[in-house]
């Protein structure tokens, strides 16, 4: 098994996905105005949610309907040619990638005193630690079984083995060949296939999907030991004294692990990591950008009928 194997499809020691965008100019995008395309449960949507929250960074929302695919869309892949979320538009500018976003929106649209932020001597540190967030095999660990304990509804559903993988690459496939003469829409689609009979591959094999879980755990050991001799051991947080996108990234990630029901088998005992969530958690841009999203009905049901209901042009149609 290559260590590409172990990493998330989306980080930057992988190379199935298409690079990511960075304030690049789209006119299909809105031409005015801070945007954020996104998800309500999406991981990715989630840290950015509470980065444009923790910097005070006023924004639109436009809601990508997961569940209905409409990622696949080609007037949002125009915009996103990686058929995911998030994506933040500024001004007719595009970013994408969760960490390309984060940074960008950290260096460019911030409206906090500098005195509030890390100092530059940290951001080695900070960037090394969002790259470990971001590695982790998230998507893997959230559709490929039901070994965590206390999984919740939502999850456990998604958990299918592999079959809403395997749509999703039947889907991909009749895509690539209705744009097979728009190359932007037919390489975005062709990428996302790679992507996701990558991921169904790890999910429908036993023996890949424990290799994910060991990589996950040799991770939270790496995290714990920073914990424990870093600035969080002195009442400060994960590479800083101060709040950083490395924390950002990893309250989500760990908030995801605890809902798969997963921080049984993957911190257990480890104390340290359960003090650093409830750190995390009670963050007031954590209840902004992620806790504030997270009624399922509002959020996920009544858009989905309503598009069900209204789309009549549906893409799996």
């Amino acid at each position: 098994m290559t260590g590409s194997d172990t990493l998330s499809a989306y980080s930057s020691g992988n190379t199935f996905a298409l690079k990511p965008l960075t304030d690049f100019r789209c006119d299909v995008a809105p031409q005015k105005g801070i945007h954020l395309f996104h998800f309500s449960h999406s991981l990715c949507s989630m840290k950015v949610r509470q980065a444009l929250a923790e910097n005070a960074v006023h924004w639109t929302s436009h809601l990508v309907l997961l569940p209905a695919y409409q990622q696949y869309e080609p007037d949002y892949v125009r915009i996103n040619p990686r058929c995911v979320v998030p994506a933040l538009v500024c001004d007719g500018k595009v970013t994408t990638d969760s960490a390309n976003i984060l940074n960008f929106i950290n260096s460019k649209l911030s409206n906090l005193d500098p005195l509030q932020k890390p100092s530059v001597d940290e951001f080695e540190a900070i960037a090394f630690w969002l790259d470990k967030a971001d590695s982790l095999p998230i998507e893997a660990l959230t559709y490929g079984d039901n070994r965590g304990s206390n999984k919740s509804f939502l999850f456990k559903r998604l958990a299918n083995g592999g079959k809403a993988h395997e749509f999703k690459a039947n889907l991909l496939r009749k895509l690539v060949k209705r744009h097979e003469n728009e190359k932007l829409l037919h390489d975005a689609y062709k990428s996302k296939l790679n992507i996701v009979e990558n991921t169904l591959t790890i999910i429908q094999k036993s023996t890949r999907l424990n290799a994910l879980y060991d990589t996950a755990d040799s991770i939270l050991i790496e995290l714990e030991t920073q914990l424990l001799s870093g600035p969080f051991n002195a009442k400060g947080w994960l590479a800083s004294n101060k709040f950083s996108l490395a924390d950002i990234a990893w309250g989500v990630v760990l908030y995801r692990l605890q809902k798969l029901g997963l921080a049984p088998i993957l911190w257990g005992n480890r104390t340290t990591v359960s003090q650093y969530c409830e750190k995390l958690f009670a963050r007031e841009s954590f209840k902004t950008g992620i806790m504030d999203w997270s009624n399922i009905p509002k959020n996920i049901v009544f858009p989905m009928v309503k598009y069900k209901l209204f789309n009549r042009n549906k893409l799996v149609g």
